[in-house]
């Protein structure tokens, strides 16, 4: 189930915070993880001590990959395609849709589950406008019958998320490779031109940056490299952008890392 939401670019973390626990949090309770991208919002000193106080586990993509959370990508472009047709000739009343465009992408049936998210999660579907007349409920009906069809509901629901994710994750790994790095190896990084300022990397400077050391993994999928000050994008790649990289020659492949040697010494 998804909840749109209005909120204005200038709210800052304690606003956006508010915001959830005034829109989400009373509906659905404090949830146990929380995924985003590394906005300036959810990286902040405020956002990440209220989660670890509620014991609320943060889940931050990489740097750059949308991929992370393709789900919420795919809802947003849903949103802005329902929003275009109900706002058509008058964009700025986009607000004043959001509360249909909510309603309309609640009541649709999702190609995973096979049902609609109203009646996974309410048992039934909703009443629409069109609905002339609701008819009675059967008195006659066992609660243990009733029980039972919905956790069938439930379990079916499951199998077919399982299947789909198992499809999504089978068709997409036959594009993706499997590659680790430990702390200290040299890696090249493939240029992507969002990560950098307009005009900052012209069109035929090198396709890969590098090569700079690997500070430490993250998970699986992603790592932090040591950067030079130079350049100020964030230092999280995936694994997607990051290549080992091979000397041309025998010599000495060495970089001096400030981060790394210090921690060195430290440990000496």
């Amino acid at each position: 189930m998804a909840h749109f939401i209005p909120c204005k670019k200038t709210f800052d973390a304690l606003g956006i915070a508010k915001l959830f626990f005034k829109e989400i949090v009373r509906l659905h309770g404090i949830p146990r993880s929380l995924t985003s991208d590394r906005d300036v919002k959810f990286v902040s000193h405020f956002w990440r001590e209220l989660w670890k106080m509620l014991h609320t586990d943060l889940k931050l993509s990489s740097a750059y990959h949308p991929q992370t959370d393709g789900q919420t990508e795919v809802v947003n472009r849903t949103l802005g395609n329902m929003l275009r047709c109900l706002v058509q000739n008058h964009p700025k009343a986009w607000e004043e849709a959001l509360g249909q465009a909510e309603f309309a992408f609640n009541s649709m049936p999702n190609r995973s589950t096979g049902q609609c998210p109203f009646s996974i999660i309410y048992t039934k579907m909703p009443n629409h406008i069109v609905d002339l007349a609701v008819l009675p409920k059967c008195k006659s009906s066992a609660a243990i019958k009733s029980a039972e069809q919905f956790s069938n509901m439930l379990k079916e629901v499951h199998n077919k998320l399982t299947e789909s994710n198992i499809k999504y994750k089978t068709d997409r790994d036959k594009h993706r490779r499997k590659v680790e790095f430990a702390p200290g190896d040299l890696v090249m990084l493939k240029y992507r031109k969002e990560r950098f300022p307009s005009g900052s990397y012209p069109k035929l400077n090198p396709k890969k940056l590098g090569p700079f050391p690997v500070l430490r993994k993250v998970n699986d999928n992603a790592y932090i490299i040591d950067l030079p000050s130079h350049i100020t994008t964030s230092s999280t790649f995936n694994v997607a952008d990051i290549f080992p990289y091979h000397p041309p020659d025998e010599a000495n492949t060495a970089v001096n890392s400030s981060e790394m040697s210090s921690s060195e010494e430290g440990g000496t």
